[in-house]
C-alpha cells in the first residue's frame, strides 16, 4: 500500500501535469499539449493503482 507521502506526490504531479496542460492549450501548443495529456493520463492511472 502507498503512504500518504505517495499519494500526496501523485496528487502534486497530476495538479502541475494539469495546469501545464492549461498552458498548453492557451499557447496553441498542439504537440506539447498531446504528449501532456498522455502523461496525465498515465498519472492518473498510477494514481487509481496506488488507490486500490
Amino acid at each position: 500500500m502507498a503512504t500518504q507521502d505517495e499519494h500526496d506526490r501523485l496528487a502534486m504531479v497530476i495538479m502541475q501535469l494539469d495546469m501545464a496542460l492549461a498552458l498548453a492549450r492557451e499557447k496553441n501548443l498542439h504537440d506539447v499539449e498531446a504528449y501532456l495529456e498522455e502523461a496525465l493520463a498515465e498519472a492518473r492511472i498510477v494514481r487509481d493503482a496506488a488507490l486500490h
